[in-house]
């Protein structure tokens, strides 16, 4: 498994004027690592997560994996990088509404070649849905479509699970069980794991803490107060 490494990142849109949503930011995230970004609401969290994702790319700087800028790979290459290597996990779930459950599983396994070989109805165990696959995803729970989406993300064996605010359309409890389900399937499976989010409770389960306040990584200790989630929504 490969390291991220990104050096000096920066994102802006436009021209006259600029607006500038990320810079200078660098950073060394390690196989198998646990990292949560946080901040406000606006402070550049998902840019740089879409950054490393690959699902954009900076203005000035380099986002590195296994040496590579991946700025200088072909759109195919780069396409292709995300699909085998990649799992993305979002707020709003992302399911094909027109596909069952078991349909989105095998999505991924689908577009890399790869069997499903018991893999879909063992990853719905894995998540507490077993036998679910043939429900429609307007048939789950907020909860329910969130723990499809983390096994859709895995169940193809990719190395970096990139996770923007997984946990922002449930309740505390579903939240909870959401995170916690994330951390132990990605620990379990040697997944690096990069989320991004308002609850500061999280980073209890972090190796590492990136705090980004107004496009820039600050100290963690730099923000003890720069969080506008409240306790009632700590994990939303």
């Amino acid at each position: 498994m490969a390291d991220i490494a990104f050096e000096a990142l920066s994102r802006w849109y436009g021209t006259s004027p600029r607006r500038t949503v990320l810079t200078d930011v660098s950073g060394h995230i390690r196989a198998g690592e646990f990292v949560v970004v946080v901040g406000r609401s606006g402070s550049g969290k998902s840019t740089l997560l879409n950054l490393l994702g690959g699902l954009d790319l900076p203005s000035r700087g380099t986002v590195r994996i296994d040496g590579t800028d991946i700025a200088t790979l072909s759109d195919r290459a780069l396409t292709a990088l995300r699909r085998r290597r990649m799992g993305f996990v979002f707020q709003s779930y992302n399911l094909i509404a027109t596909l069952s459950v078991a349909d989105n599983l095998r999505l991924p396994l689908t577009l890399n070649g790869l069997a499903d070989d018991g893999r879909v109805e063992g990853w719905l165990e894995r998540v507490g849905l077993p036998g679910r696959g043939a429900d429609w995803p307007d048939r789950l729970s907020g909860g329910e479509q969130q723990r499809v989406a983390i096994a859709r993300a895995l169940i193809h064996g990719p190395e970096f699970i990139l996770a923007d605010e997984p946990t922002g359309n449930l309740d505390l409890e579903n939240a909870e069980r959401i995170v916690g389900l994330l951390d132990a399937l990605c620990r379990a499976e040697g997944r690096t794991l990069v989320m991004v989010t308002h609850a500061r409770e999280v980073a209890g389960l972090a190796d590492q803490l990136l705090t980004i306040r107004d496009g820039q990584l600050v100290a963690a200790d730099a923000e003890t107060t720069d969080d506008d989630s409240t306790p009632a929504e700590a994990l939303s």
